[in-house]
């Protein structure tokens, strides 16, 4: 799945979400020029992805594919 961010501006905003959630949901990639993390994940997963996401200060603005 990939996703168009808000709030992730720097390297240490990509470092941030990849620490505190790719040990939960697997290999998280973050383009910072287009803002889109990619990350395989199963559908019944996204609601608590996006929760986490939001917890750490970062959004989810449109799901890609």
């Amino acid at each position: 799945m990939k996703f168009k961010m808000a709030n992730v501006n720097c390297i240490n905003c990509a470092n941030t979400i990849k620490n505190s959630l790719e040990a939960e949901f697997g290999k998280i990639e973050i383009d910072l020029n287009t803002k889109i993390l990619s990350v395989e994940l199963e559908e019944s997963k996204l609601e608590h992805f996006d929760k986490e996401l939001k917890e750490l200060g970062f959004e989810i603005v449109e799901r890609i594919s």
